[in-house]
């Protein structure tokens, strides 16, 4: 398990950017440690994307401006 994300359901599709398909992988988009007013913290953000653009997993496979299916 990585973060809050069970690896076993992770989102199948098509990636919303390139088109290729993609099963969903949890990443952190936070900014990490930070200190604020000598409070120490950690900045999470987690959210689950297609691992080859880091783009949004979609049902549907994209198109493009032309109307023609990307990653073609």
């Amino acid at each position: 398990m990585r973060g809050r994300f069970e690896i076993d359901d992770m989102p199948s599709g098509f990636c919303d950017e390139c088109g290729e398909e993609a099963t969903g992988v949890p990443v952190d988009f936070g900014i990490g440690p930070y200190e604020f007013w000598g409070s120490r913290e950690v900045q999470e953000d987690w959210r689950i994307v297609s691992p080859c653009c880091e783009a949004d997993v979609v049902e549907e496979k994209p198109v493009d401006d032309l109307g023609e299916e990307e990653g073609q």
